[in-house]
């Protein structure tokens, strides 16, 4: 059985297919047009949670690259993210659990 992402917001929730890059692709997108929408999302995909949320700071950086955070913030494992660092992590991680 693939995997099955759940993507949690205010008033409601959903769950997407996640069994391959372009499902997680899609899941990713998903949480984004929510968390735009909504303030904030819940992603839960296998072992690994994020919450995205419309950066509160402007000049907040990434906890990996050090880039700017851009319009969301991706908090995993405490550490602050950008979409794209967020990503990669998530498809790494998705990787070493199979």
């Amino acid at each position: 059985m693939g995997q099955v992402a759940h993507i949690r917001y205010d008033g409601g929730a959903l769950l997407l297919p996640a069994h391959d890059p372009y499902d997680r692709e899609v899941v990713f997108q998903e949480a984004e047009f929510c968390a735009k929408r909504h303030g904030s999302a819940g992603l839960e995909l296998g072992r690994t949670r994020m919450r995205v949320s419309i950066a509160d700071d402007a000049s907040a950086v990434c906890a990996h690259c050090h880039l700017r955070l851009g319009a969301l913030s991706f908090l995993i494992d405490r550490l602050e993210l950008c979409g794209h660092c967020a990503r990669r992590g998530l498809r790494s991680r998705s990787a070493s659990h199979r």
